[in-house]
């Protein structure tokens, strides 16, 4: 595992966007096309590898390894720059180095946007707006402290152990850096924008804890320092009362539009999500009473079922893109069309449609939050979960609902897809679709329909 603060060597490289034709070559319609789509392929491929060298969670996503070269050249533009705060992890850009990513995202933004329309357009469409998620993504993950969590949780997810001394030192000579710029930058904040309110602290808190499983061994220990001091200022934020309702709509609206497609405003989408959930509840409880399944057992089996975590894909043969596993923020909605198109029978579901359920109540709650509508409390009073479910379990929901609304919200508006025509067939086709955002998806399958809808 190779790791370096700032690198001593680099050199440069340059990479073809596209192939013209030889001199004097004819080009028929089929030979442009075909032209056409190998470019779309080296320039899909190209801009894969750039956005895996910047952030390795998308180098796992869409099972890339970034070569050397690539890295060579990212960290060149870091030279370039005299950028100080780039950190070469396991060779990739780690999460906190926001310039290099940045510069990484304009780079392949760049290359798509030379790309000419063509029989690859679809196809050129989906990898632009994957750029332009991560460059939401971005934009979030910048304003820390709040975004400590999940800078936090892509270390974890990305971890690779090292495997002599020198490795482990220079790992945490790394973490602690960056784990001490999330201690000063909780120290130094007080824009409410920005700040740790008690539920991210509570998500922080869960991070660290995933960090500190890994680096409880031998040459770890100013990282253990420095974890062991953010615990310390997270307390106080711990100590926090609970905030009172106010909108933050404006900024989660930009996150629904770039991972999910969602443009309704937030009236709207309430009300759509409080149909969904009413005509959900009448399905599920007339389902559960056919199947027999009792309150402990339908209990237990939701738990499972409700807001999955873990890598969620479908592998769509001809795209790369949509092939990918899904980002966090469709990932529970990935796992819940998987559910939902493996049901056989009437158990199944039964159980689909009260998680179908439960996830439009949360996606309710995280969007009354959201604008302002109410608090979390008053939210889960007006939408009830199909079965009490323990503490822990609720205070999970709650987290997702409140410091991962757009996930919440998305997987709400996957049930609203589903439940447009025959929710089984719904699913399966979506799978078949592979990972996209939610207003491809409603696109491409409004024609799909249930008998008699």
């Amino acid at each position: 595992m190779r790791r370096a603060l700032f690198p001593a060597l680099v050199l440069a490289c340059s990479f073809a966007t596209a192939c013209g034709p030889a001199a004097g070559q004819p080009q028929g319609p089929d030979a442009r096309a075909g032209d056409g789509a190998k470019a779309f392929e080296q320039v899909e491929d190209e801009v894969l590898r750039d956005l895996a060298a910047v952030d390795r969670r998308i180098a796992q996503r869409a099972r890339v390894t970034p070569p050397p070269e690539d890295l060579r050249r990212v960290a060149m533009a870091a030279v370039l720059r005299e950028d100080p705060t780039v950190v070469v992890v396991d060779g990739a850009i780690d999460p906190f180095s926001f310039d290099a990513r940045a510069r990484g995202l304009a780079s392949a933004k760049q290359k798509i946007t030379a790309l000419p329309s063509g029989p690859r357009a679809s196809e050129r469409d989906l990898l632009a707006r994957l750029v332009e998620e991560e460059e939401v993504r971005l934009e979030e993950e910048r304003a820390l402290p709040r975004s400590a969590s999940s800078l936090v949780r892509a270390i974890v997810e990305t971890w690779q152990a090292p495997k002599n001394p020198r490795e482990a030192a220079d790992a945490d000579r790394w973490l602690a850096r960056r784990l001490a710029s999330v201690r000063e930058a909780m120290a130094g904040s007080n824009d409410p924008a920005t700040a740790l309110d008690v539920v991210r602290a509570r998500e922080l808190d869960d991070a660290l804890d995933a960090l500190e499983r890994l680096v409880s061994v031998p040459g770890f220990t100013g990282a253990m320092q420095e974890l062991v001091r953010v615990r310390d200022a997270l307390e106080a934020a711990g100590a926090k009362p609970a905030a009172k309702a106010h909108s933050e709509w404006t900024v989660i609206a930009r996150r629904a539009r770039a991972h999910l497609g969602i443009t309704e405003s937030p009236d709207d989408l309430a009300r759509a999500l409080a149909a969904a959930e009413a005509d959900l509840r009448a399905q599920a409880e007339k389902a559960v009473a056919s199947a027999g399944l009792g309150p402990d057992d339908l209990a237990t089996s939701l738990e499972k079922h409700v807001f999955v975590s873990g890598p969620c894909l479908d592998a769509v043969p001809g795209s790369r893109v949509r092939s990918m596993a899904a980002p966090l923020e469709r990932e529970p909605a990935c796992h819940l069309r998987h559910l939902v198109s493996q049901m056989e029978d009437e158990r199944e579901r039964a159980l689909a449609l009260a998680a179908m359920h439960d996830h439009v109540a949360i996606a309710s709650w995280a969007l009354d939050v959201a604008r302002g509508a109410s608090t979390i409390d008053e939210a889960e009073a007006r939408h009830r979960l199909f079965v009490p479910v323990l503490p822990d379990t609720r205070a999970r929901y709650e987290r997702i609902a409140l410091a991962r609304p757009v996930a919440a919200i998305g997987a709400g508006e996957a049930v609203r897809i589903l439940s447009a025509g025959d929710p089984k067939t719904r699913a399966g086709a979506w799978s078949a679709l592979g990972d996209v955002p939610f207003d491809v998806a409603r696109r491409e399958l409004g024609a799909i329909r249930a008998p008699g809808h």
